[in-house]
């Protein structure tokens, strides 16, 4: 999956969980954040 690509090989620095969502933080502050949305998971990266 391209949407991730920025990520793949990167060092995982830290995982934080709160009600419905998880941000990871991957060395060269690029974050992932995955959440719960009316039942399905869903994505955002940053930078892209």
């Amino acid at each position: 999956m391209a949407k991730f690509d920025s990520i793949v090989e990167k060092k995982l620095l830290t995982v934080t969980e709160k009600e419905n969502e998880l941000t990871l933080v991957f060395e060269d502050n690029r974050f992932l954040f995955v959440s719960l949305k009316n039942g399905k998971l869903s994505s955002e990266s940053v930078p892209e």
